[in-house]
């Protein structure tokens, strides 16, 4: 029997890949705010259309993630249902899909239409009716979720607030007000203490490492402080995991659901398959969905500056509205200093950039994390423990095919993941090893291998943020959020010594 959310799933990724062109200029769902929201929208629908079929057998997976009464998560009841069948499952799936992917997506319906045209139902099959109408009343519902509001956020008077990529101009900034959207199930976004307070110890840590490791100019270090260069695995790490919303290669989001569906695929089979993949997938993309609010909430309430800034400006003399001269140059400054950059993947002769949003908490630490806890709950490991989730993926990005900015190809590289919690730590610190973010944006610093993660309290960075997104989604089983939109203030904190 074949898995029709599965199917669709690939086509909503490939919607994903073709929307964006480079540096985040998508038409329809652009970078991974607006492409989060698109997915959980679409896997939503999906997921509330299989299981809103009456009659359907039961599920005898001992699967954490299928245990028990599967509640839809929006109001399926006015669209009459419809019995269960193998032809109805497929056909009401599709009808979800068709009516969010057109809506959300206008410019590729085209590949919803062929899809259809395969499948050989469409209007006038009652069960893709009814899963149409559940895919437009999810949808109608999001259009006043906050999602479209333009304008921005009171800046930050601190020499260390964000800026432009002062290499990319006109950059401008993406989201200032996506952190009052309103969240699909979450109870209400997650704490963020602080980060480390610019040129303390832990943050002046953070700094030395990135400045080295993140460089574009290998030699690149503080004087006086070692830090190893970037080594050719970490630059790897770096690439492997990017998905910087480049030409062909897509979001984040896209990315974690590759990888999902390879868990999927190594670890459920039989009657249980489809099912599992209905209630995973919709489960991880509102995870991201919300993760990416909660993310861009805290990112423009602390405002704060990435390395290519934090690096270049370091010495009093930068500082912005403050009557300082310098003679000598602070050791840790280095006007011209350049990260190895979000790659501009497929666009041969175009340079790497910095994504244009503040550094804290790092949107692919959340958007991981969320992602990645959610698919360990749902096979039924505990908060605290390890996982064997273990998976095999060719990244986009290494894929044999993928243009490097110099026009060359990069190399094919097959990687092996031990489980989600190694995949989760080093998808976080692969922003360091590209230069654009500070580790303490993804994870703490006492966090220094992937176990650390069970035990870390800090609530520093995105990490913890979307292990605990997933954990209240989880646990309160993808109810609908009554939480009302919230608005981005931000926050003024003490001013550096």
């Amino acid at each position: 029997m074949r898995d029709y959310v599965m199917l669709w799933n690939a086509v909503a990724l490939e919607m994903n890949r073709r929307d964006h062109t480079g540096r985040m200029n998508a038409k329809n769902n652009r970078g991974p705010t607006a492409s989060s929201r698109a997915l959980a929208i679409i896997h939503l629908a999906m997921h509330d259309a299989f299981f809103g079929l009456t009659g359907r057998p039961p599920i005898s997976s001992a699967l954490a993630g299928l245990s028990g009464a599967i509640n839809p998560y929006s109001n399926v009841a006015p669209h009459a249902p419809q019995p269960w069948s193998a032809d109805n499952e497929g056909a009401a799936v599709s009808g979800a899909a068709a009516a969010t992917m057109t809506a959300l997506y206008p410019d590729f319906r085209t590949l919803v239409d062929d899809m259809l045209r395969g499948f050989q139902f469409g209007a006038g099959n009652p069960a893709f009716d009814f899963g149409f109408k559940v895919g437009a009343a999810i949808v109608d519902s999001r259009k006043s979720d906050g999602s479209s509001d333009s304008g921005g956020v009171d800046p930050i008077d601190a020499y260390w607030r964000h800026r432009e990529d002062p290499t990319d101009f006109t950059q401008g900034l993406l989201g200032p007000r996506w952190g009052a959207v309103k969240l699909f199930s979450a109870a209400a976004i997650p704490p963020q203490n602080a980060h480390p307070a610019p040129r303390s110890a832990a943050y002046n840590n953070a700094h030395d490492e990135v400045r080295v490791k993140g460089s574009k100019n290998p030699t690149s270090g503080t004087p006086g402080v070692t830090f190893s260069q970037r080594s050719p695995f970490e630059t790897i790490v770096g690439f492997y995991w990017a998905y910087d919303g480049a030409s062909q290669i897509g979001t984040p989001p896209r990315l974690y659901n590759q990888i999902v569906r390879d868990i999927i695929a190594r670890n459920v089979t039989g009657s249980d398959r489809a099912a599992a993949s209905a209630r995973l997938l919709a489960l991880i993309n509102v995870a991201m969905g919300d993760a990416g609010i909660a993310a861009w909430y805290w990112k423009y309430r602390y405002q704060l500056w990435r390395p290519i800034l934090g690096i270049r400006e370091y010495d009093n003399s930068f500082w912005h509205n403050r009557d300082i001269v310098s003679y000598h140059l602070h050791r840790r400054c280095d006007p011209w200093w350049i990260p190895l950059g979000a790659p501009r993947t497929n666009e041969p002769g175009k340079r790497s950039f910095t994504p244009p949003f503040p550094a804290y908490p790092s949107g692919h630490a959340t958007f991981g994390a969320a992602c990645f806890e959610m698919t360990r709950r749902f096979f039924g490991v505990a908060p605290n423990a390890a996982d064997n989730l273990a998976f095999n993926f060719v990244s986009d990005e290494l894929d044999g095919r993928a243009i490097h900015e110099d026009g060359s190809y990069r190399a094919l590289h097959r990687r092996h993941y031990d489980s989600l919690l190694q995949a989760m730590f080093d998808n976080s610190v692969s922003r360091v090893f590209l230069g654009v973010h500070w580790r303490f944006d993804g994870i703490d610093e006492s966090v220094k291998n992937p176990g650390d993660i069970l035990t870390d309290s800090s609530d520093v960075g995105g990490v913890p943020i979307g292990r605990a997104i997933a954990k209240n989604i989880f646990e309160n089983r993808m109810t609908k959020s009554a939480a009302a939109p919230g608005v981005v203030t931000p926050i003024n904190l003490p001013p550096v010594p």
